[in-house]
């Protein structure tokens, strides 16, 4: 996914498009911190965590310090999951493709190592700021 391809899909207003008033962080400015499969059933979930603070933060934030923001994107209706490795590598490479009508192509890593799976569907799980030490 270029920088353009994620920054349109996570400004949409079902994403973080009211947090970042349409202009949601760009991929490098997020670093992938969470790859988390449900065993139970079908999902994956990806959580990124971020210094581009939101500008239209909610209400509740305003009440403590925070310095970074986190979200997470929980993928269901997950197939054709694969595993070729795992590194911090493949984890600063993050590939999500979401066409209408269409799965979405996930692919964490590069091409023949890192993680790879598809989804019929993708959406925002859960948002949170917090306050890192200095140097996190």
């Amino acid at each position: 996914m270029s920088a353009p391809e994620w920054q349109l899909l996570l400004a949409d207003s079902q994403f973080l498009g009211e947090l970042y008033e349409g202009s949601a962080p760009a991929r490098e400015a997020c670093e992938l911190s969470y790859v988390h499969l449900d065993e139970r059933g079908d999902s994956v979930t990806l959580g990124f965590d971020t210094g581009h603070l939101p500008s239209r933060p909610d209400q509740g934030w305003h009440e403590r310090p925070y310095n970074r923001f986190e979200f997470y994107l929980l993928f269901s209706g997950v197939t054709d999951f694969q595993v070729n490795g795992w590194t911090d590598s493949e984890a600063r490479e993050v590939n999500i493709r979401a066409k209408p009508e269409a799965l979405i192509s996930v692919s964490l890593g590069h091409e023949g190592s890192g993680i790879d799976f598809r989804a019929s569907s993708m959406r925002l799980a859960h948002v949170r700021v917090y306050l890192a030490a200095e140097g996190s």
